[in-house]
C-alpha cells in the first residue's frame, strides 16, 4: 500500500511540474549538447548588472580567474545593442563582428585594448542566459578571458518573433592610455 502512495505522490508532482513548463526540459542522457528549449517561466523585465556580475564572477572565481568590474558605459552600449537586436529580431548581424564591436565602442567614446561580446536570445531569465553562456564553448571562453576586467550587460524585450528576450554581455579591458 505504501508503494502506491509514493507512486501517486510522484505522479502528482510530475503533473504539477508539467504545468510549470518543466516538462520541456530534456535530461540529455548521453547527449553532448544541451536541450534547445528553455523552461516556460515568466520573462525578467530588466537586468540588474550587479546581480549579473555576481553570477559571472562566481563562475570566474571557480575557474581561478579574477573578478570583473561593472562599467555603466559598457552596460549602456550593451542595452543599445540588445534593443537593436530585438528590433531586428535576430542575432545574426554585422554588429557582432570584431569591426562591429569596435565601431560601437568608438561611437560611445569607449577606448578598449580588448573587447568581447556574448549574445543570447530566448532566455527568459538572467540565470538561464548566464548558464547558456557557460555551457557554450565560445561564450564560456569570453566569460573566462583573463584579459577582460570590465563588463556591462543589456536586455531588450519584444513581443514579436520567437525569441522575445535579447541579452548582450560586453566585456572589455579599458585602454588606460586614453
Amino acid at each position: 500500500m505504501r508503494c502506491w502512495q509514493n507512486l501517486v505522490v510522484i505522479v502528482c508532482l510530475c503533473a504539477v511540474c508539467a504545468g510549470c513548463g518543466l516538462s520541456r526540459l530534456s535530461l540529455n542522457f548521453g547527449e553532448e549538447k544541451p536541450a534547445a528549449t528553455v523552461p516556460n517561466v515568466p520573462r525578467e523585465r530588466s537586468v540588474d548588472p550587479n546581480r549579473a556580475l555576481a553570477l559571472i564572477n562566481e563562475h570566474r572565481r571557480s575557474k581561478g580567474r579574477s573578478t570583473l568590474t561593472h562599467d555603466p558605459r559598457l552596460s549602456a552600449i550593451a542595452r543599445q545593442t540588445a534593443r537593436e537586436l530585438a528590433r531586428r529580431n535576430t542575432l545574426r548581424t554585422e554588429m557582432h563582428t570584431s569591426a562591429g564591436i569596435a565601431r560601437r565602442l568608438d561611437d560611445a567614446n569607449y577606448s578598449a585594448a580588448r573587447a568581447a561580446e556574448n549574445l543570447g536570445a530566448g532566455y527568459p531569465t538572467l540565470v538561464l542566459a548566464v548558464d547558456g553562456w557557460k555551457t557554450s564553448r565560445g561564450h564560456n571562453k569570453n566569460l573566462l578571458n583573463r584579459d577582460m576586467t570590465h563588463a556591462g550587460i543589456g536586455l531588450a524585450l519584444t513581443d514579436k518573433g520567437q525569441y522575445k528576450s535579447f541579452w548582450v554581455l560586453l566585456l572589455a579591458e579599458p585602454d588606460d592610455a586614453a
